[in-house]
């Protein structure tokens, strides 16, 4: 083994000798003029407290938080909880959910095919000093030759009768590992641009690029929105039916109420056969839906967890955030630059391609009804947008006329209150009064749920993100 190690070092001196041969050098009066530092060595073994770093910069994993590195941190902990708001939801789809991991896995998986199919390697990839780390050990061994003939020269003793002779053999000794270290150092840097010039000529470069900005790949980013966009919808139709929920199972006990009151009064003589049975059918009704709905509402809600990475078992620990419509958003809407960009950010308008064939033949009939295939799918494309748009004004004037009804609600919650207070009404009777003003306040957050889902859908259309029906 060393006599091998010997054997390269010998070998690697040789070609640096012939090489030397073809290479000039000016007279400097500093012989240490225009000297570069060495190389720094990073360590292969990098190793910190509670923390593991593979060589491969892709698969590197600390044991305690399996995050994945370049990853931002903060906004990673910031949806690595049990909130849900729509307002965070890209960015807990991005780090979590199964979905969108997948396709953007899918999308990685393509690219170190792409990368391995051009001749790229893991070496190049984890340990691409391997193909140097023989001359660079060579350039340190002269630097180091050089830096200790140059402090025994500095130790000499001007009053030493030999000084002049020592002086000039360790000079003669300085200059000598000078001139390797600058051979050796040279070779190193040509060794490192063939490598990166390879790997740039051969398109790998830019592949690894791609595959550490994965996340910022036009279809995947589309993937993504897309996701984004489902997973919101479904969020607000579980808070709709949660508030559903929850009236249903008011008018359920209210219903249940009144039957116990019309089989008391049957018993007094104060009702008939039919009223209680007729009640008890009412209830029997109202208690289907209610459980129908809450079925409806857990199962939605599964769907909510699974779809934000969250395990079936933690569903319940789930905390929804009330939404709020962006208003700002919706006053800052520039309707005629959406529409151009909704229809040239579109796949269905960028996918009518011209052919090779086509090409070569200016105002040809092919070319001609390329150009009409495009006009036909913008103008598609903006008519959708249009009905988008104007669907999202609709919604708005919804919601600004249910800001009203919210204050009636408001004002009779006080009211019927104070008719309980002074027994103008009885306990059922209250129930009665707040079932049905439940029922108006339902209608409110349905009218925001229906803005907020609007605002969406207008938002990732001027993105380009419509389907065509």
């Amino acid at each position: 083994m060393i006599n091998r190690k010997y054997k390269k070092i010998i070998f690697l001196t040789l070609i640096m000798l012939i090489t030397l041969s073809n290479f000039s050098y000016a007279k400097k009066n500093n012989p240490f003029e225009g000297e570069v530092a060495a190389p720094e060595a990073q360590d292969k073994n990098n190793i910190s407290e509670g923390i593991i770093i593979s060589d491969d910069p892709y698969k590197a994993f600390s044991p305690l938080n399996p995050v994945k590195p370049g990853v931002n941190k903060d906004e990673y902990d910031s949806v690595d909880n049990y909130v849900v708001d729509i307002n965070t939801l890209d960015t807990r789809i991005k780090y979590f959910s199964p979905t969108y991991t997948n396709i953007k896995a899918s999308a990685e998986s393509s690219y170190w095919m792409l990368f391995y199919a051009r001749g790229g390697n893991d070496t190049l990839v984890n340990n691409y000093k391997y193909y140097t780390e023989e001359i660079y050990d060579l350039t340190s061994t002269y630097k180091d030759t050089m830096n200790y003939y140059t402090h025994q020269r500095n130790l000499l003793n001007k009053k030493d009768p030999d000084y002049a002779n020592k002086y000039k053999e360790l000079t003669i000794q300085i200059e000598t590992s000078k001139v390797y270290y600058n051979t050796a150092k040279k070779s190193y840097d040509v060794a490192n641009a063939t490598i990166t010039g390879t790997k740039s000529m051969l398109g790998l470069n830019k592949v690894l690029y791609n595959i550490g900005n994965i996340d910022n790949n036009n279809k995947v980013a589309f993937a993504r929105r897309s996701v984004t966009k489902a997973i919101t919808s479904v969020v607000l139709t579980y808070l709709q039916l949660s508030d559903y929920t929850n009236i249903l199972e008011k008018q359920t006990n209210l219903y249940y109420d009144m039957y116990l009151l019309k089989k008391k009064n049957y018993d007094l003589g104060l009702a008939t056969a039919i009223d209680v049975s007729t009640s008890l059918d009412t209830y029997e009704r109202t208690k289907s839906t209610y459980k129908s709905t809450e079925t409806t509402l857990k199962n939605v809600k599964e769907q909510v967890a699974i779809n934000l990475g969250y395990k079936v078992s933690d569903m319940d620990k789930l905390i929804f955030v009330e939404p709020e419509p962006d208003l700002a958003y919706f006053a800052s809407i520039d309707f005629e630059s959406d529409k151009n960009r909704a229809y040239t950010s579109n796949s269905s308008y960028n996918d009518i391609k011209l052919s090779d064939k086509d090409k070569k033949l200016p105002q040809s009939t092919g070319e001609t009804l390329f150009h009409v295939r495009q006009d036909y799918m913008a103008s598609t494309i903006i008519a959708e947008f249009e009905s988008i748009h104007s669907n999202l004004i609709s919604k708005k004037y919804a919601y600004d006329a249910s800001l009203y009804l919210k204050e009636i609600c408001d004002i009779n919650d006080e009211a019927d209150k104070r008719k309980l207070e002074n027994n103008l009404v009885s306990e059922l009777e209250y129930k009665g009064l707040e079932l049905q003003n439940l029922s108006n306040k339902l209608q409110v957050k349905v009218a925001k749920y229906n803005l907020i889902n609007a605002i969406n859908e207008y938002y990732y259309a001027a993105l380009g993100d419509i389907t065509i029906s």
